[in-house]
């Protein structure tokens, strides 16, 4: 071969693969063909945001959020006004056992999170995997969790100073971080979420209009960022067995733009308190007059709506199939 047809089918190569991925890179001699990331499992750590709570072993459970329901306006719907780890579960072709409408045999869903789960909690739960089943490199993980301990510390104030609540909720970032590292050292693949920006919940925007002693949505806000900082400085940043989410940054962005994403209430729940006092009770029948699970973005004063969980669930899956698992 000549030098200039062996330049010639190199620069042909470069494009080709530029155009077609790494396959077309392989096909000409160099390099080999990058498999994408197939979870055969997704496991699911942390609190109520990820959470699908078995009614009657009927494979048909209750969630954090509005919950849909079938024509009868009874029956539940666990399928429809999915929460984000439900979208992994979607894109991945992976049932959970808690909702299992269409009785997929052997579903490769495992739910650990808990409700009111704290950073410490997930330590637990991450133990009761291990002893179970353990972790490989086909787990998909999610872990989301801090904002209970936030709020614990939270409603010690002004009991407890600004400082002293910082320290704490630093401790406890950190401490999550070490448990994410631990799930991708025992061989699972992990996708991590910070913590929402809690002063952009209709629960701050209360407290700050309750009480004139100081912003109080601003210090959620503040409380958050700090937890957050820490759980982002204490991850193995080795580009392969995490994926971050900026689920504050995103929710931030909403925020600050709705319209653009579709939604045209920012502030306010959409469950009616009345109606359905708890949010897992909390169905497209209890919402406040014209409301609507897609347009609102908190479902009650914590926790998202369907829409909410469609913009965090849409992040989950590009950041999963984006990452080099």
């Amino acid at each position: 071969m000549s030098f200039n047809l062996l330049l010639w089918r190199t620069a042909a190569c470069r494009s080709l693969a530029v155009l077609a991925g790494a396959a077309a890179l392989a096909s000409c001699g160099g390099g080999q063909q990058v498999t994408k990331f197939a979870p055969t499992r997704l496991i699911a750590f942390g609190d109520e945001a990820s959470v699908i709570e078995d009614v009657n072993n009927n494979a048909n459970g209750r969630k954090y959020t509005v919950n849909a329901v079938k024509p009868d306006l009874v029956t539940l719907d666990c399928k429809a006004n999915p929460v984000w780890i439900q979208y992994l579960s979607v894109a991945y072709a992976i049932a959970f056992p808690q909702c299992n409408p269409n009785a997929v045999p052997s579903p490769g869903g495992i739910i650990r999170a808990a409700a009111l789960a704290t950073a410490a909690d997930v330590v637990a739960q991450v133990d009761a995997q291990v002893a179970s089943s353990g972790f490989s490199a086909s787990d998909l993980v999610t872990v989301l969790a801090g904002a209970n301990d936030i709020l614990a510390q939270y409603r010690q104030f002004p009991t407890l100073s600004e400082a002293q609540m910082i320290g704490t909720v630093e401790q406890a970032g950190a401490a999550l971080a070490g448990q994410v590292n631990r799930i991708g050292t025992l061989g699972g693949k992990v996708l991590i979420s910070t913590v929402p920006d809690l002063g952009l919940t209709p629960f701050a925007l209360a407290e700050k209009a309750a009480h004139p002693d100081t912003d109080r949505a601003a210090l959620l806000t503040r409380l958050t960022a700090r937890f957050n900082s820490k759980l982002r400085l204490g991850l193995v940043n080795d580009g392969r067995m995490i994926g971050l989410l900026f689920t504050d940054e995103l929710l931030q962005g909403i925020v600050k733009n709705p319209s653009v994403h579709a939604f045209v209430n920012v502030i306010n729940a959409v469950c009616d308190p009345v109606k359905a006092p708890q949010v897992t009770a909390c169905t497209s029948q209890t919402l406040v007059t014209a409301g609507s699970g897609e347009t609102y973005l908190w479902a009650d004063s914590l926790q998202l709506s369907p829409g909410g969980h469609r913009n965090l669930g849409s992040l989950a899956v590009g950041r999963a199939r984006g990452n080099p698992f």
